[in-house]
């Protein structure tokens, strides 16, 4: 009897032991969900109104974020979607401001995505990973200025501001550079304009 109490009590040990990390990496690897307005921007950097009926949804875990947008557009034309990530918010981000970070230097600005859109409903998905590479453009470090450079390697505790930008009536020959570049083609583009934005607070 002493024996078989002494073989339990073992197994039990065992089993405590091993399912305690266990437990840890789980709660590690699981999404947390998100879900935030899409705001019209007067200026491209300032948070306006909220666009009705509009929102998004950020999903986060240790290997990167992914993010799905419903909003709704008063154009027909390409549109792209921006990253802004700031890893560590609470030690990067200091100035005050409308919304956290607003004039802070973000870690990196990459292209996220981009769509053609008819006017009206516009849905945009796209996943960021840790640490790149990033197949987008990546325009800070870059031509927007400095950066950190980092990349995301905070994805459970960054901000993250996603910026949809407007590039004018799809153009042929240069709609791959409207969907993925900053400047929307070869030249200065003359009608791009941030149109709104989407902040995600960790």
């Amino acid at each position: 009897m002493e024996r078989q109490l002494l073989s339990v009590l073992c197994i039990a040990l065992f089993m405590m032991c091993f399912l305690t990390p266990l437990n840890s990496r789980v709660a590690a690897d699981r999404a947390s969900h998100q879900t935030a307005p899409v705001n019209t921007t007067p200026d491209g950097f300032a948070l306006g109104p909220a666009v009705p009926g509009a929102s998004a949804t950020l999903v986060r875990n240790r290997n990167g974020i992914t993010v799905n947008v419903h909003t709704t557009v008063p154009d027909a034309g390409a549109y792209s979607l921006w990253w802004v990530i700031f890893n560590h918010p609470e030690t990067e981000c200091t100035t005050p401001s409308d919304y956290p970070c607003e004039f802070d230097l973000p870690a990196i600005v990459v292209n996220a995505t981009g769509k053609i859109s008819p006017g009206g409903n516009l849905d945009l998905s796209a996943w960021l990973g840790v640490g790149g590479p990033y197949s987008g453009e990546v325009v800070c470090p870059g031509i927007l200025g400095p950066c950190s450079g980092d990349g995301l390697t905070n994805p459970q505790g960054a901000l993250v501001l996603l910026v949809i930008r407007y590039h004018g009536p799809a153009t042929p020959g240069i709609i791959p550079q409207q969907l993925t570049t900053y400047l929307g083609g070869p030249n200065d583009c003359a009608p791009c304009v941030d149109e709104q934005l989407v902040l995600f607070v960790p």
